[in-house]
């Protein structure tokens, strides 16, 4: 049986769902047919995520085998390809090996721009790779930052867990490959860019979420971009910042915030009562506008 064919299976068994949820047990039943795949094809598959588009995941890692099939974040997926336009501009930090970097190159076509952000050098080879298919993206390896210069890098630790890499000074548990990475802070890399636009960003980056927007502060102001960004309590708190801090930078810099889960969006109120999730900030002055275009798209609005 091919590879091709094993992850067509493994997508259609992974995104069966009742209503918004998946059925109990099938994403495990998917990751076995990664599993298998990975082992018929030497441990990497060239996965095609879209028609036309090649895709290189390493099939030991479990967030990589979740891209293969085409089931990692299908709600963040989802909320992107509601958001963007043709011709947008899309930044994503912590971009890992491009998932969400080649739908969105898909999204925006030849006259967008894509901004792939990775710190982690072993993954922005692939994330390179990936995204060579897709004139209009860029991928850059740095660690997104408060401030320009360099920073200290621990890499996951665990071999089956790529995406598990993080800033020292966020979190060093003193047991991963540490390296020096280039770090930015956007505000002034969008200075350098000359860019006119900014319409969205999607950030995910194991604990430094806070200093990724005290970083990009003048640059949130000035263009108003949607923004997806996970909330992880635990990876937060080994920095030293609570989900509470995160949500008050982006509650003062005027952004309504959405808990965003499979085609279901609620205010986001208790930001401390919550140990993961990830969050829509959508600025206040198009929030509306916004959640009526992902209402067209199939989203439910829950107070």
């Amino acid at each position: 049986m091919s590879s091709r064919l094993l992850q067509v299976a493994s997508h259609q068994i992974g995104s069966i769902r009742f209503g918004n949820r998946p059925i109990p047990g099938q994403g495990r039943v998917a990751d076995a047919i990664g599993k298998f795949a990975g082992w018929i094809g030497g441990g990497c598959s060239q996965g095609s995520p879209l028609p036309g588009v090649q895709f290189e995941t390493d099939m030991e890692d479990r967030i990589q085998r979740q891209m293969w099939a085409v089931l990692y974040e299908p709600h963040v997926r989802e909320c992107f390809r509601a958001l963007l336009k043709p011709g947008d501009v899309y930044i994503d930090v912590g971009a890992h090996i491009g998932f969400h970097s080649v739908f969105a190159s898909h999204r925006v076509g030849k006259e967008g721009r894509i901004f792939a952000f990775e710190a982690d050098p072993i993954n922005f080879k692939r994330l390179r790779k990936n995204l060579l298919q897709f004139p209009s993206a860029q991928a850059i390896n740095a660690a997104v930052w408060d401030q320009t210069g360099s920073l200290t890098f621990q890499r996951s630790c665990t071999k089956s867990e790529s995406g598990w890499g993080s800033v020292s000074a966020v979190r060093d548990f003193q047991t991963g490959e540490h390296v020096e990475v280039s770090s930015l802070a956007l505000d002034e890399w969008f200075r350098d860019s000359k860019l006119e636009r900014w319409d969205a960003m999607k950030l995910d980056a194991e604990g430094s979420e806070l200093a990724v927007l005290r970083g990009a502060k003048a640059s949130l102001d000035k263009f108003r971009p949607s923004i997806v960004i996970e909330v992880n309590t635990v990876v937060l708190e080994s920095g030293g910042v609570s989900p509470s801090e995160v949500a008050q930078f982006l509650l003062v810099h005027n952004y309504d915030l959405f808990r965003l889960e499979y085609r279901r969006l609620t205010s986001w109120v208790n930001t401390n009562k919550v140990e993961f999730c990830d969050v829509l900030c959508t600025p206040r002055e198009r929030a509306q506008e916004i959640l009526d275009r992902l209402a067209m798209e199939g989203f439910d609005r829950v107070r």
